[in-house]
């Protein structure tokens, strides 16, 4: 798959294109890449040794993945120069649309593959159904957490198994604190959605 790089933009004040699309995909595959960005995005002005305490990769590696990130604009130093420098993370957003369907690539789909060696469902879908069809399950999972979607209709539109579905739902509503975490999520029974597939799908790409 391939990005147009006018596409892959920072969120604030402006458009700023990020230069580093290499880094970018790599932080949807490279679990270490997506932890450390993912630490920066939660504890803005947190510094280098602050992240190689608690990172799982070498203190080489941490720093190396530092400029990375850096040189492609996802994080930035903060301060008044005083050394260590302390890091936040520059929000982004990547839109896709794939037979109709707006998927899109944002830290909160990062920060689910920052927990891919806790939960081998996210690898899994991301590397045997793709891209698209991993970021558009997680997609409709927080719909699903919201009560617009059933099980069902995340399986025929992503056509993952409804076991796999189970397994990454149960991921993402831990990775997210969806829902109550003392319950389970809402599931619905065939008779409860029949025909309303197509009609979802009209629906999802009308509101794009």
């Amino acid at each position: 798959m391939s990005y147009e790089t006018e596409h892959v933009r920072n969120v604030g004040d402006g458009i700023q294109p990020i230069t580093g699309v290499p880094t970018f995909t790599e932080l949807l595959t490279n679990s270490a890449l997506a932890g450390l960005y993912t630490a920066i995005r939660r504890s803005p002005g947190i510094t280098a040794p602050d992240l190689v305490e608690t990172a799982d990769v070498s203190k080489k590696t941490v720093y190396e993945y530092l400029h990375r990130l850096e040189q492609a604009g996802l994080i930035s130093e903060i301060g008044d120069g005083t050394s260590p420098s302390p890091y936040e993370a520059e929000d982004f957003e990547l839109q896709l649309t794939i037979r109709g369907v707006e998927v899109s690539i944002t830290p909160e789909l990062v920060a689910v593959v920052a927990h891919a060696d806790e939960y081998p469902i996210i690898a899994r879908v991301r590397d045997d159904h793709g891209l698209v069809t991993f970021a558009l399950a997680h997609d409709l999972i927080k719909s699903h957490s919201e009560g617009d979607i059933t099980v069902r209709q995340i399986v025929s539109l992503t056509n993952l198994s409804h076991g796999t579905t189970y397994d990454l739902l149960e991921a993402l509503y831990a990775i997210h604190d969806l829902g109550d975490a003392d319950s389970s999520p809402t599931t619905y029974t065939p008779a409860d959605v029949v025909g309303e597939d197509d009609d979802l799908l009209t629906e999802l790409t009308d509101q794009q």
